[in-house]
């Protein structure tokens, strides 16, 4: 593969692997009040998983697929199905108890105390940078990124670590857009647009992203209750 044949396939990999929601997130954060280092270690944080993933996944392919690819006993993926069950569980319980207690607060006294930009919880630089790192862990769950690993496989290790940079930057395109502006000043205006809009929907974004965790949470249990009871798993 030359390459300008690996370049093609890296801009083909990265439109099907385009990805807004890091730039919703880092949209998300500065309405919270994250500041400039934050939304770089949020970017940079992001991009050093992606990449060093991709690196990672094709090293342990080179270890594996001549032997073929072991497969996990079931008690390992049950146990893990159930971990990940009781996290979610305890995550999405965690988070109505909180919004209980945030609802029963008094709110702003007036618009213009909301608009007064105040650093929440979370939204640090060292937050920022581990919620960074889970960011970029979900690029699992996508087909382009898989593909990228595939083309990846195919090169040398210094222009397959090019390639995967590449990716992750036409990829997350509207995220290092975002970061770019925030860096260069436009965060204050950014953000105050964001408060207003913040305001309006956090409370439905919170509620649907309360309820898809627990769902999670009680699907995973559910496969492990049918694994326990028939030796079957519905998922995986």
């Amino acid at each position: 593969m030359t390459g300008w044949q690996a370049i093609g396939a890296c801009v083909a990999l990265s439109i099907a692997g385009f990805d807004p929601f890091g730039a919703l997130a880092l949209l998300a954060a500065t309405a919270r009040g994250a500041g400039r280092a934050a939304a770089v270690a949020f970017t940079a944080a992001g991009a050093a998983v992606i990449v060093a993933t991709a690196m990672l996944l094709d090293l342990v392919a080179v270890a594996l697929l001549p032997h073929g690819v072991p497969q996990l006993p079931d008690v390992v993926w049950g146990t893990v199905e159930a971990l990940a069950a009781a996290g979610l569980l305890f995550w999405g319980i965690r988070r109505l108890r909180s919004r209980r207690r945030d609802g029963a607060r008094p709110g702003p006294a007036d618009d213009t105390a909301a608009e007064v930009p105040r650093r929440l919880r979370g939204t640090g630089t060292a937050a920022m940078a581990l919620a960074g790192l889970a960011y970029g862990l979900t690029v699992l769950g996508d087909p382009g990124f898989w593909g990228l690993v595939a083309l990846v496989h195919r090169l040398d290790a210094g222009p397959a670590l090019g390639i995967a940079a590449l990716w992750w930057l036409l990829s997350q395109s509207p995220l290092v857009a975002l970061a770019v502006a925030i860096v260069l000043g436009a965060g204050d205006p950014v953000g105050r647009w964001m408060r207003r809009a913040w305001r309006r929907v956090v409370g439905p974004l919170g509620r649907i992203g309360t309820a898809l965790i627990l769902l999670a949470g009680l699907a995973l249990g559910a496969d492990v209750v049918l694994w326990l009871s028939t030796g079957a798993f519905l998922i995986g």
